[in-house]
Formats: structure tokens, sequence, C-alpha cells
């Protein structure tokens, strides 16, 4: 049962001898966590984005092929999360926090008509406070266990352009409990849907600004994922995970319960 407690520890998004909110029945005379938590993520993405559409107002340029145009996103965020224990394997959460971010248009293979100068790379730099909720399930035994985390953000931005955010994030796991030590393998599905406008200056003197309306998606929905965690104390956990493949991305947690 310590082995268990100590894989619910690691996989609650932010999570001792309490009982859930509800089903108390259903543990009997077993031990359970504090029914809450709270903790901090910080967190870091980078990936590429497929264009969805892209609009720009210049006369003489007519529709632009989505596959010419490269775009990256190189993300970081920082936010708290509250959660509770629903039953002995559903846990709800809730977060807040702040998110900086920059996401760079190619667009060198689009020339001007009549000028023959390409418009370049377009940086969006915008940040703002990101929020959000979901669930995790979770199943155990004393040495290994299974988790299935949701995820559903939005973002309230500044910056150059009217930009806006929203994403929505499943990751799966399977690991191994030795000690007060967790190892695990899995992966992360992700879908955002990205968007600016505003109008941008031309590298021309003398031309007028141009107006432009692009919505991105991420290029790949799926990356894998390794992680580690460590229980310092039943009320106190810390984890950290990296993703590899067509995405990258780093997470770091850390969780006290009450």
């Amino acid at each position: 049962m310590r082995r268990l407690m100590i894989t619910l520890l690691l996989f609650t998004p932010l999570a001792a001898s309490a009982q859930p909110l509800f089903m108390k029945d259903s543990l009997g005379d077993r031990e359970f966590f504090e029914p809450w938590g709270a903790g901090v993520d910080i967190y870091t993405m980078k990936q590429d984005y497929s264009i969805s559409s892209l609009v720009l107002e210049f006369p003489g340029i007519d529709e632009i092929d989505p596959d010419s145009v490269a775009v990256s996103n190189d993300m970081s965020h920082i936010d708290v999360k509250l959660d509770a224990w629903v039953t002995p394997f559903l846990n709800v959460f809730v977060l807040a926090g702040h998110l900086q971010a920059t996401t760079k248009v190619d667009l060198s293979s689009v020339a001007l008509p009549g000028i023959g100068v390409s418009l370049g790379v377009l940086p969006f730099n915008y940040s703002g406070a990101v929020y959000g909720g979901g669930f995790n399930l979770l199943y155990g035994t004393d040495r290994w266990f299974a988790a299935l985390n949701n995820t559903w953000t939005d973002a309230d931005l500044s910056g150059d352009y009217d930009s806006s955010v929203s994403s929505y994030t499943a990751q799966p796991r399977i690991g191994l409990i030795r000690g007060n030590w967790t190892v695990y393998a899995g992966a992360m599905y992700l879908t955002t849907e990205e968007s600016h406008k505003g109008t941008v200056d031309l590298p021309v003197p003398g031309l007028p600004p141009v107006t432009f309306d692009v919505e991105l998606d991420n290029m790949e929905e799926w990356n894998y994922a390794l992680g580690v965690g460590y229980v310092f104390s039943p009320k106190a956990h810390l984890s950290f995970e990296v993703g590899f493949g067509d995405r990258e991305h780093t997470l770091f947690n850390f969780t006290y319960r009450f």
C-alpha cells in the first residue's frame, strides 16, 4: 500500500491519512492522501507548426502555398495548480499561471510583386495569463502504475498583435516503483490552436504595412516522454519529465498536500 501511495503522490498534477471527497467507504480501513493539493509546474516546449490559413492583404499576392512556409514555436510557462481527490482513482485540478512564447513564420519564399523583396521571417512575441483545468485517472499496484492526465488551457495574451492560444493535452504514462523513487515512460498528445492578426511593416521604405491573419496548428500531435519522481514525505514530492521526438518539452513539478 505504501508504494501505491507513493505512485499516487507522484502522478497527480499537484499531489497522510485522509479520505477522498467521495466514495470513502470503498477504502475500508486503508489510509489515503490528504484530499487537497497545491503545486507548481515549470514547463517548456519547442515544436513546429502547420498553417491552417494565412491571409496577406497586399496587391498582387494571391494564395500562398502553406508547404512553402516554415513555422516554429518556442514557449515556456509557470503555473500554480490546486487539486482534489474526488475518488480513489480520480483527481481533478485547476491551474493559473503565466506564459511567454515566440512563434516565427518564415515568409522568405513570398516575394512582393514588382519588387522582388521577400517578407522574411515574422516573429510573433507574446505573453500573458494562462488558465485551465483537467483531471487524472490512475491505477497502480505495489510495483507498477498506469496514469492518464488530461488538461485544457486557454490564454489571455498581450503583444504587438491580436493573438490567442488554446490547447488540449493528454499524457498516458506507465512506470515502476522502487522505494521512494518512481521512473516512467509515456507520451504526450497535444492539439494547439494559435492565431495572430494585425499589420507588419515591410522591409522596403515607403511601402505601407501589410495586414495579415494567420491560424496555426501543431505539426505533430504525439511525442515521447521519460520521467522520474521522488517522494520526500507523505506531503511533499517532485517530478521531472523530458519529452523528445518531433516535439521537445520539459516539465518540472513540486507539490504539497494538506
